[in-house]
């Protein structure tokens, strides 16, 4: 097991810490070399366009190996996942999940509890950033005092994994637009994790002023943010 796949499997871990799913979550974990041993499913294979370059070819597939992986783990038999109105991975029926990319590698979480959770993943590293030319448009006021109170680029990639993460999460359930500014992150150094804190109503169960856990660990220069939320 490679030092990445145990960080990704540590932040799952305390992720789901509160709720002890156990054999009900699952978690795959993929990288791109290996992605040429995993075949798609005919409904899956009509998803991408066929003009995708070759890295984002790889890419899909990778996730949804990761995907079935975690399909596997929760004790699921591995149907498709296709696609949504936006993108979004459309689980199977009793299954909610989410799919995260950061090459080389691929990671899906998927839990069997629909009607109770939510989740979302997200992978970045801090190569992809580019650090004031987003800042202000990812971090409210207090969450750039804290960016720039350190490692900007680090802490910068830390607010924008975690603010996808909940994206991820929860656009599925209101099926809106969540914009980064709509979550206010505050971290929380003693539980390694973000309390995302919504500025808006996201819908039934998701009002104004909720907060729930985002969260965060990190190896090298891959950052993973976590979210599993109960649903009221």
């Amino acid at each position: 097991m490679s030092a990445v796949e145990w960080t990704l499997i540590r932040a799952v871990a305390a992720a789901d810490s509160s709720w002890r799913l156990c054999e009900h979550v699952g978690l795959g974990i993929v990288s791109a070399e290996d992605c040429s041993n995993y075949v798609l499913h005919r409904e899956e294979v009509g998803i991408l366009s066929p003009r995708a370059c070759r890295k984002r070819q790889i890419e899909f597939a990778s996730g949804r190996a990761a995907a079935r992986f975690a399909l596997n783990e929760a004790g699921v038999e591995a149907l498709p996942v296709l696609r949504g109105q936006k993108g979004e991975p459309h689980w199977p029926p009793g299954i909610v999940g989410s799919i995260t990319h950061c090459y080389p590698w691929s990671v899906a979480v998927a839990i069997r509890y629909p009607n109770i959770f939510a989740t979302g993943v997200d992978l970045e590293t801090t190569e992809r950033m580019r650090g004031a030319e987003i800042s202000e448009l990812v971090c409210g006021s207090d969450e750039l005092d804290w960016v720039r109170a350190g490692d900007l680029k680090e802490r910068l990639t830390m607010i924008f994994s975690a603010k996808e993460a909940v994206y991820k999460a929860f656009y599925p359930l209101c099926q809106r637009y969540i914009d980064f500014k709509d979550v206010e992150l505050t971290w929380v150094p003693a539980q390694s994790c973000f309390h995302a804190k919504f500025l808006a109503s996201f819908g039934p169960g998701l009002p104004r002023g909720q907060v729930c856990p985002v969260y965060y660990r990190s190896y090298n220069a891959f950052t993973f943010s976590c979210v599993i939320h109960r649903l009221q």
